[in-house]
């Protein structure tokens, strides 16, 4: 392959940089920016101040209030304070008119929380045990059920 210097190359330039080219180059370029800004600014008028600010600000809190009052409150769930305010008797009637079985109520029932108060109870009623035996056993528990 053939090795080529530098030197040996032709000095002669295929183009021409037109006269004052440099010279009015800078102003053409400010030129040019200048219409593209122009060009922008008709495309997106509107220009953003304070004032617009405080608008969107104001709308975005009255939008808010708006969802804040209409929007519907979630039911929490119920204390015992409010079941303590429902009667025995409407909570039985409801269980029947939902057709809840015994079974479906006693399976959810932890027994142990049940009657970890009994002896206590007992002990302030004042009944001996001979005395809980011979009245359990005179009463009918199918009955009951």
């Amino acid at each position: 392959m053939k090795r080529i210097k530098l030197d040996d190359l032709a000095r002669d330039v295929p183009y021409q940089v037109p006269e004052g080219y440099f010279e009015k180059l800078p102003s053409a370029v400010q030129t040019k920016i200048q219409e593209l800004i122009s060009e922008k600014e008709t495309l997106f008028p509107i220009r953003w101040g304070w004032q617009r600010s405080a608008v969107v600000g104001v709308a975005a809190s009255i939008i808010g209030a708006l969802i804040w009052v209409t929007y519907p409150q979630q039911q929490g769930t119920l204390a015992e304070t409010s079941l303590s305010q429902v009667s025995n008797t409407e909570i039985v009637n409801y269980l029947k008119d939902n057709q809840v079985t015994l079974y479906e109520v006693s399976e959810n029932v932890d027994l142990s929380d049940m009657y970890q108060n009994e002896e206590i109870l007992l002990k302030n009623l004042n009944v001996s045990e001979v005395d809980l035996e011979k009245a359990l056993q005179n009463i009918d528990i199918d009955e009951n059920i």
